[in-house]
């Protein structure tokens, strides 16, 4: 009995999407072919093109379910207080280290400039970020605060999945729950 079509088109998606990520292991995505993504997933060209349109278009589907993954995770953890919060960063962090060869090549190499922001972007925790903005007194600078925590946390988060030694998923939550903290109560006294 032959495999049923959405588990072959399930499985040649994995193939497809292993041997992306084996290959920017070792280069650039623009330094990717068709056909040596296509050699290294042992299929042939018409197949890959069934499924995308190149190598980037792989890339895509594999942050976007990275993110999806994030999102279920942390969808669950309520957010009435810090508690909550504290433990959706920890969430986040313990799925990226659970994660850490795909965490390292989306997070480490700035494939995606746009990932930062999706990251960020999902519904859990814009509705966190929302609250440090109504923390800020003067209003003009709510922006600037909420982008200096996404974007410092977010560097906080390249430098950790770096590296090999790193601390707890738990240490990195607290750590980046008291800076952004710090940073939004600082724009209070403006």
């Amino acid at each position: 009995m032959g495999m049923k079509p959405n588990q072959r088109i399930a499985l040649t998606k994995e193939l497809i999407h292993r041997a992306l990520i084996s290959l920017l292991k070792k280069q650039d995505i623009h330094k990717i072919s068709i056909r040596e993504l296509c050699d290294i997933a042992g299929i042939n060209r018409t197949t890959f093109y069934n499924h995308y349109g190149s190598q980037y278009d792989v890339l895509a589907e594999i942050r976007d379910w990275y993110i999806k993954d994030i999102a279920d995770a942390i969808e669950s953890a309520e957010l009435c207080d810090s508690a909550g919060v504290l433990h959706r960063v920890t969430l986040i962090f313990s799925y990226m280290e659970q994660n850490l060869e795909i965490s390292r090549l989306l997070i480490q190499n700035n494939f995606d400039e746009t990932f930062a922001h999706r990251l960020f972007s999902l519904p859990k925790i814009e509705v966190l970020l929302a609250e440090y903005r109504k923390a800020a007194d003067d209003h003009r600078y709510d922006e600037d605060i909420a982008s200096f925590a996404l974007y410092g946390s977010y560097r906080l988060l390249q430098n950790w999945i770096a590296e090999d030694d790193r601390r707890s998923a738990e240490e990195m939550a607290q750590i980046v729950m008291s800076l952004t903290g710090a940073v939004c109560s600082a724009g209070t006294k403006q």
